[in-house]
């Protein structure tokens, strides 16, 4: 039973598109906390009350880490926390059933959302050279910024998205795997498809298949590579804020917030399922 919990929600992790590292050690902490339910005689998962999930994190408080020999930090028995919480949420979403987690820790917080200004957008663009890479670029700043994607979605779009008659980028991997259509119009629209029509069927191979994104050995560009290729732009645009290509994304929404968009709209933009998502970027436009 423990061994198809753990496995289930392994796969619901990977069924809702979360990052590799939640899939990665997700799992082992989930582990960690029914082997602790297990050694106190919990045989199935009605058993597990709030008491006992108190229980856990005042263990979890006391452990030491095998690394460092000190007790686990505070940022780690977050990762716990979230994990549990996930977990929870598994279980109802797959009626599985439900578990209370009422543990919160004093001072906890999302880390401070990086977001850069137009002129530092502008400097990335100056930055994308006239080479087969340099219209990548572009194009990489197209989907990231222009069409606001996030990673996986990037990663995984296909030649056959871009629909350049409707003026639209067809959004098939989205979080949840929920799909969306978002606006590809001007510059956004121009550098896609002057890579489509240039710089992409100059490193297309029989591996390439249908992947937007490849390289110049015309394999398809791995999430990672394009985080790397994002951070090359970033240097050669002398940008020293820190930060992956979600920026991107939330630069893009703050920008349109600022423009005199909507929220229900910038949400629906960027595929939020409620508006409590996209309500952070009203408190990032006055950095701005």
């Amino acid at each position: 039973s423990k061994k198809k919990y753990i496995e289930g929600y392994r796969r619901w992790l990977e069924m809702m598109n979360y990052v590799q590292t939640s899939i990665n050690y997700g799992p082992t902490r989930l582990t960690h906390f029914l082997d602790f339910m297990e050694a106190q005689g919990v045989e199935e998962l009605g058993q597990i009350t709030g008491s006992k999930v108190q229980q856990f994190f005042e263990e979890l408080s006391k452990r030491k880490s095998q690394i460092t020999g000190e007790v686990l930090s505070l940022a780690t028995l977050r990762n716990y926390l979230t994990t549990i919480n996930r977990f929870a949420r598994y279980l109802r979403q797959t009626g599985e059933g439900n578990i209370e987690v009422p543990v919160k820790f004093k001072g906890q917080h999302k880390p401070a959302i990086e977001v850069l200004t137009k002129l530092e957008i502008d400097r990335l663009y100056t930055a994308c050279d006239d080479s087969l890479l340099g219209i990548r670029d572009r194009a990489l700043l197209a989907v990231f910024y222009g069409c606001g994607a996030r990673r996986n979605e990037g990663a995984h779009l296909e030649v056959r998205d871009i629909l350049p008659d409707k003026n639209l980028l067809y959004i098939r991997q989205g979080k949840g795997y929920k799909e969306r259509y978002v606006p590809m119009v001007g510059r956004v629209k121009r550098d896609m498809l002057t890579y489509v029509t240039t710089a992409r069927p100059m490193m297309s191979t029989a591996e390439s298949k249908e992947y937007f994104f490849i390289g110049m050995t015309g394999k398809p560009l791995s999430k990672s590579g394009l985080y790397e290729r994002y951070k090359n732009l970033k240097k050669k645009a002398d940008i020293t804020k820190p930060g992956g290509l979600h920026m991107l994304r939330h630069s893009i929404a703050t920008h349109l917030l600022i423009s005199g968009m909507g929220l229900s709209e910038i949400a629906k933009f960027l595929g939020h399922r409620s508006l409590e998502s996209t309500q952070i970027y009203t408190h990032l436009k006055d950095a701005l």
